[in-house]
């Protein structure tokens, strides 16, 4: 008797928590307008960082900013939307910065000839800002938002980021048998190299690879993260910028996860996925506070 007296309780509190759960996602829709939100920040839509209709972004931070604040670009995927990025975006403004989620376009091919471009002229708009730190800047990105991230963190010039979080995104093209069995191998020459191979041009592989370009300049502190059953991007692709990234003396963290799912398993609980994101927010938050 006692344990059918606890059903009733058991079905009220999985009721709650499909309701709780509800109101956190529309709680977690993006406004339709640019009006501060109630907790203490702002959000400006579809801002024109360039010429071309691709070329905008949205623009996270506080109500109130004193001095200039440390930024982060926030770089989707292949295929993505900066929508994407459009929570993360809230939460670094409500953490003192300033974030800006970034369209760019992919295409026509070559694509790295508009990919790149794209997103350093986004992070130079940002660092224009006068209430932005150009000294104190972070790049987070998701597959080619973390390959874009790496490239940002190790580029030569005053456009470099000061903290880079690369989740699951390629970080060399130099060994084309490492991406044997992932439907990206084909992608990245056709559409990323324009159809030119490694053995054609090994050099075109090599300027496009953030590992060749590691360096004691870079980007001083670095998060890679990725699920042990990512069906795209090999493991190795992290573990040997990891390796280069530690012999200059840089500071790396790498954390892995159990996803399951296609492309890059990233299907997750709802306490595993809050700790991958708590992970990737204190990472980005130490890194810049420590600038």
């Amino acid at each position: 008797m006692k344990l059918l007296s606890i059903v009733p309780l058991l079905a009220s509190s999985v009721l709650i928590l499909i309701i709780s759960t509800f109101l956190l996602k529309t709680r977690s829709v993006a406004p339709t307008n640019s009006n501060a939100s109630a907790s203490g920040i702002t959000i400006e839509y579809n801002i024109a960082y360039g010429s071309h209709p691709k070329q905008k972004l949205d623009l996270c931070k506080p109500k109130n900013i004193t001095g200039s604040l440390p930024a982060v670009t926030l770089i989707h995927g292949g295929g993505g939307d900066k929508n994407d990025f459009t929570s993360i975006c809230k939460k670094l403004a409500e953490n003192g910065f300033v974030a800006a989620a970034v369209n760019f376009r992919e295409d026509p091919t070559p694509s790295y000839k508009v990919i790149l471009p794209d997103n350093d002229a986004a992070l130079s708009w940002l660092k224009s800002k006068d209430y932005v730190d150009p000294n104190k800047i972070g790049s987070w990105g998701a597959s080619l938002g973390g390959y874009v991230s790496s490239m940002l963190g190790t580029v030569e010039g005053p456009d470099k980021v000061q903290c880079v979080n690369n989740n699951y995104g390629p970080t060399y093209f130099t060994n084309p048998n490492e991406w044997e069995g992932s439907p990206l191998a084909d992608e990245f020459v056709e559409k990323f190299f324009g159809g030119v191979t490694y053995d054609e041009n090994p050099q075109l592989y090599k300027d496009h690879s953030p590992l060749i370009h590691v360096s004691s300049n870079d980007a001083g502190k670095w998060l890679f993260t990725r699920s042990t059953n990512d069906h795209l991007v090999p493991r190795t692709q992290i573990t040997k910028m990891i390796e280069a990234l530690k012999a200059v003396g840089l500071q790396t963290e790498f954390y892995e996860y159990q996803g399951t799912g296609g492309g890059h398993a990233n299907q997750l609980g709802f306490f595993q996925a809050n700790k991958l994101l708590q992970k990737r927010l204190n990472f980005m938050t130490e890194c810049l506070n420590s600038l």
